[in-house]
């Protein structure tokens, strides 16, 4: 069955279905995409324009297939049913333009500026529904042009905004959207001179392409509708990659200070024991020969208990810093203990370094300990061994720490035995 001979320049019986199909599925697949729309406003009005869009069809569908089916002649073009049909037809088309003008400014200015953009333009756009459908008197096709007078500005205002974005928010997808707007606006130019050339009965060869436009317009309207949902879609996946980047970052954010958290002693900043073990810093370890060194604090346990733990902690801050002066870039401190430390120093033997840290440890000035600006010495027992392989790593360990225990029994020894005056060093050394 076909529309009548005066409607069918505008709608064929399989041009109605296939608009109408067109439409049914991009709304479908954004809503299989709605758990990505629900978070963006603008998305969400595309998503009315295009049921909007669908409504108006499917009453021109009622009118034109529906119709003629049940009652089994075409009525009147000013039968109050087709008068019902055709307002609904206009007020959904109108509101279709609407929304996608409103989706548009919300991408571009937030869903506020985009609310209150278009608010002004629901009143107008309703009663220009109204005077369109009830002021045509030839029906559809006049109907056609009427709908131009709004569509063509406002698909041009949605292309513009949309190629027009800063450069920092031009994307293919909002290029692709613009381009997309821009097409449909000069369809509906075209539309607006075409239906007119129709309507005035026109002759010569510019009325016979308006007659052929006019009869495929169901197909060149899908063609467009379906270039503009999937670059809606692209505008929406570029979001949702831009949204999924920025939580990745985050992530990688967080993952790298629980990583330092899981690491690095927060006190001294220097790797902890856990470090060691899981091979953080080892890297120059595995491929050359080396020393360990294991240093361990005198007197921290007095300064705890004469000035409290905060003196103590900034003992070993000191500490941890005196150390550290004398690594090279690849070489390792640890925080092995509570007031112990581990260093490793690849391509490096034990008796150089020891003498540098002896000499550094024993040039450091006291630190402030008390309230009343009391001085506390760092005195600090080392011990080394080399290593020639990575193999040989923890068994270097286990030798510089006896060697660190020897040496502050025989600091303790020698402490007990003479007078503090008598100590000329804040720290020693021993070797194995």
């Amino acid at each position: 069955m076909q529309s009548p001979a005066q409607t069918f320049p505008v709608l064929s019986f399989l041009g109605v279905l296939v608009q109408l199909g067109g439409a049914l599925m991009l709304i479908a697949l954004f809503l299989m995409m709605r758990r990505f729309v629900l978070r963006r406003a603008y998305f969400t009005a595309w998503v009315v324009a295009w049921a909007s869009l669908a409504v108006a069809i499917l009453a021109l569908v009622v009118r034109y297939i529906l119709v003629p089916g049940i009652t089994g002649t075409s009525l009147d073009d000013n039968h109050p049913v087709v008068r019902g049909l055709y307002l609904a037809y206009q007020v959904s088309k109108s509101l279709g333009l609407l929304f996608f003008l409103r989706g548009t400014l919300m991408y571009v200015n937030g869903a506020v500026a985009g609310v209150r953009a278009t608010r002004r333009r629901w009143i107008g756009v309703a009663a220009f529904a109204a005077l369109s459908t009830f002021g045509s008197r030839h029906g559809l096709n006049e109907m056609v042009i009427w709908q131009a007078v709004i569509a063509v500005p406002m698909l041009a205002l949605c292309s513009v905004t949309f190629l027009r974005l800063p450069r920092a928010r031009r994307t293919r997808g909002s290029i692709a959207t613009g381009t997309s707007f821009a097409l449909l606006a000069l369809l509906w130019a075209a539309y607006a001179g075409a239906f007119g050339l129709v309507l005035a009965r026109a002759t010569g060869r510019f009325p016979d392409y308006a007659r052929t436009l006019v009869s495929f317009n169901s197909y060149f309207d899908l063609t467009c509708n379906v270039l503009l949902g999937y670059a809606m879609i692209l505008v929406l996946l570029e979001d949702a990659k831009r949204e999924l980047d920025a939580a990745q970052s985050e992530l990688r954010l967080t993952h790298d200070n629980l990583t330092r958290a899981a690491l690095v002693d927060s006190l001294t900043d220097a790797l902890n024991r856990r470090a060691y073990a899981e091979g953080v810093g080892l890297d120059m370890v595995r491929a050359t020969f080396g020393t360990v060194v294991l240093a361990d604090l005198d007197n921290l346990k007095h300064v705890n208990d004469e000035y409290g733990h905060a003196a103590g902690d900034r003992l070993i801050r000191l500490c941890a810093d005196v150390l550290r002066t004398t690594l090279r870039g690849y070489d390792k401190l640890y925080r092995w203990g509570g007031d112990e430390f581990l260093l490793i120093l690849p391509t490096a033997h034990a008796s150089d370094v020891l003498t540098r840290l002896q000499r550094n440890l024993d040039s450091v000035d006291p630190v402030v300990a008390g309230p009343a600006g009391q001085l506390a010495v760092l005195r600090v027992s080392l011990g080394a061994a080399d290593y020639s392989s990575y193999e040989q790593l923890p068994g270097a360990v286990e030798r510089a720490d006896r060697a660190m225990y020897d040496e502050k029994a025989r600091r303790k020894g020698l402490a007990a035995e003479s007078t503090p005056a008598t100590l000329g060093s804040t720290s020693s050394f021993a070797m194995r």
